[in-house]
């Protein structure tokens, strides 16, 4: 239960510290590349705006455009290509700095002057699409842009950086973690050991008294003849020795030491420990039946099953509805499933999942049954060493089914 605990306290640390990193990350990267993304946008948007304000008019075959260009001192990030109202480019305006090629800048501009978007990103460059109308009633379609392979570069450089650092980080912390993890529940480790040992000690020490009591009670019975009395202290004698075998139990269970699987015939086990209790079913006015498929194989403790089957079995003869029916049904398909089924009055009004946990007991009312809520507990601590589970469900027409479902073993070849 410790190591259980301890793997916990770490899954639970590395996926908040996960969750942490990875929303820093994002929130930087986020960040930077929407700094980006406006820093490019704005660059578009000033060389287009520039243009609109001074009203540029078409070239003329004199030359006088670009002195008029010079004059007015256009200024322009990136490079400008201009396309008349047939998508023919008519001229292409560049910064020196930029070097694009002409025949590049003539495919990218005729695919982006056919598309309906006005901006965007066509491959890794940034773009911004307008319409400039000039005095003489002319109009020319303008787009504006810009290589972004080296904004692009720093995006990803930025990204791959974070990356590294946040792994990195992760890993460091993960590792402070584990290593703390043990001193971290050290504590409690220590705690649940008392406890455990406390439960074994007292186990054992309260044998040695039950063991008087009903020795000293088979004598008096010897010298006074049967008694009320008599009975009535072998039956809480009894009661106490099933308290102390089940707390026993659970603490060995607890300590996590695993037993020596065996391969069985798991059917044969199940048929033979629940038909033990077919005797007590009819005694009590119930019905039993069995549904077992025949040579089903497992790989297990078979004691251990064997005391899930008899827990499952006591357990539903003495919560079976008076006169009712109780099914056993053994199947394997993609796993191994043992199910017991009975009649049980207002099954849905029961916290089921809270009957597996010590010393709980569906009926409140109850206090005269034998039993102090362990047997369930000691199923499910089974059925777990098993890397199986056990749940309760209720059913149609007042009927309550638990099911013990166990890994489906075939033998090697």
């Amino acid at each position: 239960m410790i190591k259980k605990l301890q793997k916990k306290f770490i899954s639970i640390t590395a996926a908040a510290l996960f969750i942490m990193i990875l929303s820093v990350m994002t929130a930087v990267n986020g960040i930077f590349i929407y700094q980006t993304n406006q820093m490019l946008d704005s660059r578009l948007e000033l060389s287009i705006t520039d243009l609109e304000r001074f009203h540029v008019p078409p070239p003329g075959a004199n030359g006088i455009m670009p002195r008029f260009e010079e004059r007015l001192n256009i200024r322009f990030d990136g490079c400008l290509v201009y396309l008349n109202e047939d998508g023919e480019i008519t001229r292409i305006r560049q910064d020196r700095a930029e070097n694009y090629s002409e025949a590049e800048l003539s495919e990218i501009a005729s695919e982006i002057f056919s598309g309906k978007r006005e901006h965007g990103w066509h491959q890794y460059y940034k773009f911004y699409k307008t319409a400039v109308i000039h005095p003489d009633g002319t109009s020319e379609t303008v787009i504006g842009l810009i290589n972004a392979s080296s904004s692009l570069y720093s995006v990803f450089t930025v990204l791959l950086i974070s990356a590294v650092i946040g792994t990195v980080s992760f890993l460091l912390v993960l590792l402070i973690v584990i290593l703390a993890s043990g001193h971290a529940v050290k504590p409690i480790a220590e705690s649940y050991a008392r406890q455990k040992q406390f439960v074994t000690d007292a186990g054992h020490e309260l044998k040695t008294p039950l063991t008087v009591i009903s020795a000293n009670n088979e004598l008096l019975r010897m010298l006074y003849g049967e008694s009320e009395w008599f009975d009535g202290i072998d039956k809480q004698v009894a009661k106490m020795n099933g308290l102390v075998r089940s707390l026993i139990t659970l603490a060995r269970m607890d300590e996590e030491q695993k037993p020596v699987f065996s391969p069985f015939n798991l059917s044969d086990a199940v048929y033979d420990t629940a038909r033990s209790f077919e005797n007590l079913i009819h005694s009590r006015g119930c019905l039993v039946t069995f549904d077992i498929a025949e040579n089903i194989r497992c790989l297990g403790d078979e004691s251990g099953l064997r005391q899930v089957v008899s827990i499952l079995m006591d357990n539903a003869a003495k919560y079976c509805d008076e006169k009712g029916k109780i099914a056993v049904r053994l199947k394997a398909d993609k796993q191994i499933r043992l199910q017991v089924v009975n009649d049980f009055r207002n099954a849905d009004s029961h916290d089921l999942d809270k009957m597996f946990e010590r010393f709980y007991r569906a009926d409140k009312a109850r206090t005269s049954d034998g039993s102090y809520g362990l047997g369930l507990s000691i199923a499910r601590s089974v059925a777990e060493l098993h890397k199986g589970e056990i749940r309760a469900r209720a059913l149609e027409h007042n009927r309550i089914m638990f099911e013990v479902t166990l890994p489906r073993w075939a033998p090697p070849r």
